[in-house]
């Protein structure tokens, strides 16, 4: 079993909150708000977040897992500087997406127009009835920065479930977990692994879980105390660094240096503080507090908390 997940991006909650009710069925929202959608055969996650624009972390995170965007264009027909942070944040994890205009947006070209310099303003065109429960989510594959064959999981969550244990929640970013599979936390000792001893995937129980699912993994051999600083469990096989080069394509209306500052680094699931060193052109290193996996060509985003109207500074592309 496997899935493609769908962020959902923009500044109008009311518009937002009406297309995924419409759309899909409500399954989490503490913290990241999820939808399920199963439409032909293919199983949907729509990702969304309540607390931009006041923090950026939450979309973020879910731009750095994705494999589609869905950009709502604010129904006041005008773009304010959240709507271009949220184009420029899909831009620097080269996001494939949808522009979604709803009731009575501007004409496509004005639109556009409104979004150029970023990949937005090529995303395809939906024009749609804000109560229609229609959504062509047919352009939406799944992305090709993430190692095919490697198991890696995201973990947002950990807590413990009286008479199971220690309990898990994430998304299947690559590969595929299984039952009796031995997971390695990352960060976490070396030597420490947890051994899954179920799988459920909307409350149903599953002996194993691809790419693009969401899910709970009951684990045997770990604490959530053992697990406060995890992030990521994969299956032994991913480098690890706790200083990773990568090319920053920078977006260009950042127009701050980058080189020993103190700043943030978006990884696939997760934000890391990192500090900056520039070696050259486009090549920077990130100097993180902990090990991270890593492989070639990850893609990531480089964040200023403090950038004010714009957070995002540019992409990262790892390299070895």
């Amino acid at each position: 079993m496997e899935g493609i997940m769908v962020g959902v991006f923009g500044t109008d909650t009311h518009t937002k909150t009406s297309f995924e009710g419409a759309v899909g069925k409500k399954s989490e929202a503490e913290g990241m708000i999820v939808y399920n959608r199963t439409e032909g055969g293919r199983r949907y996650s729509l990702l969304d977040t309540s607390d931009y624009p006041d923090r950026i972390q939450g979309y973020s995170c879910i731009a750095s897992i994705v494999d589609h965007a869905l950009y709502f264009y604010p129904s006041s027909g005008m773009v304010a500087a959240p709507d271009g942070e949220l184009a420029v944040l899909l831009g620097a994890f080269g996001l494939d997406g949808t522009l979604e205009l709803v009731g009575g947006s501007p004409d496509p070209e004005v639109v556009r127009a409104m979004l150029k310099g970023t990949p937005v303003a090529g995303y395809k065109l939906d024009t749609r009835d804000p109560r229609s429960s229609a959504v062509d989510l047919s352009h939406a594959f799944p992305r090709s920065d993430f190692p095919k064959e490697l198991t890696l999981i995201y973990v947002d969550r950990v807590f413990t479930v009286k008479g199971v244990g220690t309990v898990a929640l994430g998304f299947v970013l690559s590969g595929k977990v299984s039952t009796h599979d031995q997971l390695r936390p990352v960060p976490g000792p070396n030597d420490l692994r947890a051994d899954v001893k179920g799988i459920q995937v909307n409350d149903v129980d599953f002996e194993s879980a691809g790419r693009g699912i969401r899910v709970g993994l009951s684990l045997r051999g770990v604490e959530p105390k053992d697990l406060e600083r995890t992030h990521w469990f994969d299956n032994g096989t991913l480098q690890l660094s706790s200083s990773p080069s990568f090319e920053l394509a920078m977006s260009p209306f950042y127009k701050q240096e980058v080189n020993l500052r103190d700043l943030h680094v978006q990884l696939p699931g997760e934000m890391v503080p990192a500090r900056i060193t520039s070696s050259g052109g486009a090549s920077v290193t990130a100097h993180l507090p902990w090990q991270v996996p890593v492989w070639e060509g990850m893609r990531a985003a480089l964040v200023d908390l403090n950038g004010g109207n714009l957070r995002i500074v540019g992409g990262l592309t790892s390299k070895f």
